[in-house]
């Protein structure tokens, strides 16, 4: 039986990590002959990478981490013969940041996402969740840094009860974001919505279940001008610098929140500039 590795580059060095060679795959190679392969292990990019034919993992059904990270080369990518996946490990396309588009339709049997999911992904100024519709939990670094991103549906995330630390973190560049789908959620990690500067509002109405908040909870979203905290009345515990910097906020009644007996340091702060 023949094996032979997906690609063959000699060296990377992204996010302070060098590997060598560039393409690394743990735990299952790509088979060259009839063979199926269904787990992926790490899969390492580079920025020497232009271009990718996927095929060959067509019966993959879980993709490890690092999958080809740091591949800033590439401008495109179709996903199409990840139809059969329904798990990606941490950093999956993390640091592509020569990706203006991508479509994550074919991957509608995902019901497992880990960390720092297209972390960092500059370019990309648009983005259909539709796949994410039975995903239970999304790990840390959602889409982290994202900030050409301008508008995300989120309407099929329903089946989420947790957000993780640094959900949509730095997207700086969303000037609209409806929670509406998030009705489950009853915990929220540290950095939710940290640094989204370019919104103006966001209505926390569908948070009425939520208990417990994270640290830098909305913190730096500077655009801010006008904010509704009182759905947040169920939350009994509030982590450090809540609001915290959200210059454009002049007046917010946040008494529901911060007298509790358990809220975080810094968290009648929220509107130093």
């Amino acid at each position: 039986m023949l094996f032979s590795p997906l690609l063959a580059e000699p060296s990377l060095a992204w996010g302070g990590f060098s590997f060598t060679p560039m393409t690394v795959i743990v735990g299952a190679l790509v088979v060259v002959g009839d063979a199926e392969v269904s787990r992926l292990g790490n899969v390492y990019g580079g920025e020497g990478l232009t271009a990718l034919d996927l095929t060959p993992l067509m019966h993959v059904t879980s993709v490890g981490d690092w999958f080809l990270a740091g591949a800033s080369g590439l401008n495109s990518l179709d996903l199409t013969p990840l139809a059969h996946v329904t798990s990606v490990g941490d950093a999956f396309l993390a640091g592509c940041t020569g990706l203006p588009t991508l479509d994550l339709t074919p991957l509608t049997h995902l019901t497992s996402v880990g960390d720092g999911f297209l972390d960092r992904c500059f370019a990309l100024k648009a983005l259909d969740l539709t796949p994410l519709a039975h995903v239970t939990s999304i790990g840390n670094g959602f889409l982290f840094n994202c900030s050409e991103l301008t508008t995300l549906d989120l309407s099929l995330l329903a089946n989420l009860t947790t957000v993780s630390d640094s959900f949509l973190s730095g997207c700086s560049g969303l000037t609209r974001l409806d929670l509406t789908s998030l009705t489950n959620v009853t915990s929220v990690g540290n950095w939710f919505l940290e640094r989204c500067s370019g919104l103006n509002s966001v209505d926390l109405t569908p948070f009425a279940h939520l208990t417990s908040v994270g640290r830098s909870f909305l913190a730096l979203c500077s655009g801010l001008t006008t904010l509704d905290v009182t759905p947040l009345a169920n939350v009994t515990s509030v982590g450090n610098s809540f609001l915290s910097r959200c210059a454009g906020l002049t007046a917010l009644d946040v008494t529901c929140v911060v007298n509790k007996p358990t809220v975080g340091k810094r968290a009648r702060g929220f509107h130093s500039a």
